[in-house]
C-alpha cells in the first residue's frame, strides 16, 4: 500500500501542462517531453510494461520508472484495494515508524543512505524488508521533501522532473533527492508535518 504514495507526492507540484518538444528532438522519432519525459504519443492505453512495473512496485512498497501511465497504475490500484480493505494503522506502524526516523536522525553527519542508515533500519524488530524495500521507503521519503538537502529537494514545493533529475554519480542507482542525502541534512520538520501531523504519536518529529 506504501507505493502510492510517491505518486501523490510527486503530483503535489507536478505542472498541468501541454507537450513541450525537448530542444534538438524529432516529432517522428518517440521523443520525450522537455517537462516531464513522457513520450509524444504515448499511448492511452496501458501497456504489459506498465502492469510489469506496477507488479514489482507494490511487491517492493516504493514507486519503479516515471511515465505517467505508471502513476496512473499506482494510484489506481491503491484506491481499489482501498474500497476492498479497511485500512488502519495500528499502534506497531506507529513504533516501526517511529524506528525508522530515529535511525535517520541518530545518523552521523557523514552517513549516507545507501549504507548505514538502511542496514539499521533492516534490524528494526517486526520490520521483515529486503535492501531494495527499504531503498524504495527512504525515496518515498525524499519525494515528499522529509529527506532532502539544501540544494536538491523534494517535491512538497517546486517540481522537479525525476526522469532527468541528477544523480551524485554516474553509476548510482537510489533516486533523487535522497542520493545526496547525508546524515548531517537530518529530516524536514514542516515536511514530516505535512505528511503525518494527524498521528499525534509522531508530533515530536515536527517540533
Amino acid at each position: 500500500m506504501r507505493s502510492a504514495l510517491p505518486v501523490f507526492a510527486i503530483m503535489q507540484t507536478f505542472p498541468n501542462h501541454k507537450f513541450v518538444l525537448r530542444e534538438n528532438q524529432d516529432l517522428r522519432r518517440e521523443s520525450p517531453c522537455g517537462i516531464c519525459s513522457t513520450a509524444y504519443g504515448y499511448p492511452k492505453e496501458l501497456e504489459e510494461e506498465d502492469i510489469e512495473i506496477l507488479n514489482m512496485s507494490v511487491n517492493t512498497g516504493g514507486l519503479i520508472g516515471h511515465r505517467l501511465t505508471s502513476y496512473f497504475c499506482y494510484l489506481h490500484y491503491f484506491n481499489k484495494k482501498k474500497e476492498k480493505e479497511n485500512i488502519k494503522i495500528n499502534g506497531e506502524d506507529i513504533r516501526i515508524f517511529s524506528e525508522i526516523i530515529d535511525i535517520i536522525l541518530k545518523a552521523e553527519e557523514g552517513d549516507t543512505l545507501k549504507k548505514e542508515v538502511q542496514k539499521n533500519i533492516g534490524k528494526i524488530k517486526g520490520f521483515k524488508t529486503t535492501i531494495e524495500d527499504r531503498k524504495v521507503l527512504l525515496e518515498t521519503l525524499g519525494y515528499c521533501s522529509i529527506l532532502e538537502t539544501e540544494k536538491y529537494k523534494g517535491l512538497l514545493e517546486e517540481y522537479t522532473n525525476l526522469a532527468v533529475a541528477p544523480r551524485k554519480t554516474h553509476s548510482s542507482d537510489w533516486n533523487y533527492p535522497v542520493d545526496f542525502w547525508l546524515g548531517k541534512d537530518g529530516i524536514n520538520k514542516e515536511a514530516f508535518k505535512f505528511w503525518f501531523g494527524d498521528y499525534k504519536e509522531l508530533e515530536k518529529y515536527w517540533k
